[in-house]
């Protein structure tokens, strides 16, 4: 593993054609998607990575799926918040969490113990997991020009004190990815972390994500390890 990766981001995608190839219920093949989300944190943790950020689920995923489909996403979301509230795996391994996007979407009691795991787990330091949960590259990027206009306007920020670092420290992900995966064979990042991905190399598979292995992680990784990064020279 090259110290220069520190940082992965992954588009788990592909639930709900697992459900279909292989007769299960969405609520099982989302059950299994969610199961796949620790085994990665795990690889992430065994490859001493510093952040791990996966994209739970979009913006447009709260206006275009059904109340059932986020019912049961939000079903499975809790179950596994209060089984990490419950346990102290993510304190033993040091795993920080910390949930991205807009928040407020989601159901006021999910949101609590939400809230409640990124307190109990804000002082680990192995691994930053990040969940993205109605999240939109484009509104991360307008949320945070708007809370650095009104820091500027209130006099809290000079305007010449606003460059690339600055700007920043207003998104959700204040640092870069350097390795972007895609899962379930699409080939586009979807507004995913436009800033933070400047310069990540991207890793596209056709696995669907509950089909995704340590192998295939480890195929990322290799394929990272192959490229020659220049950023821009």
């Amino acid at each position: 593993m090259p110290s220069s990766l520190r940082s992965i981001a992954i588009t788990p995608d592909g639930n709900r054609r697992y459900a279909k190839h292989n007769n299960l219920s969405l609520d099982a093949a989302y059950a299994k998607g969610f199961e796949k989300v620790k085994e990665a944190g795990d690889w992430a943790l065994e490859c001493k990575l510093k952040s791990l950020t996966v994209w739970g689920l979009s913006h447009d995923n709260f206006q275009k799926r059904t109340p059932l489909e986020l019912g049961l996403i939000f079903k499975l979301m809790r179950s596994r918040v209060q089984e990490a509230l419950e346990m102290r795996d993510l304190e033993d391994k040091g795993v920080r969490v910390q949930f991205l996007g807009h928040l407020e979407l989601v159901p006021e009691t999910l949101l609590r113990e939400i809230r409640a795991l990124e307190e109990r787990t804000q002082e680990n330091k192995a691994l930053t997991l990040n969940i993205a949960i109605a999240y939109s590259g484009r509104e991360e990027l307008l949320q945070a020009a708007r809370l650095l206009a009104r820091d500027v306007a209130r006099g809290k920020l000079a305007e010449e004190e606003v460059d690339e670092k600055k700007f920043s420290e207003y998104l959700y992900l204040k640092e870069p990815v350097d390795l972007m995966i895609r899962t379930g064979g699409m080939r586009r990042l979807s507004g995913f972390l436009p800033w933070q991905s400047d310069y990540a190399e991207l890793y596209f598979t056709e696995k669907l994500w509950p089909d995704f292995s340590r192998a295939d992680f480890d195929d990322a990784v290799e394929y990272y390890e192959s490229v020659q990064r220049n950023f821009g020279k």
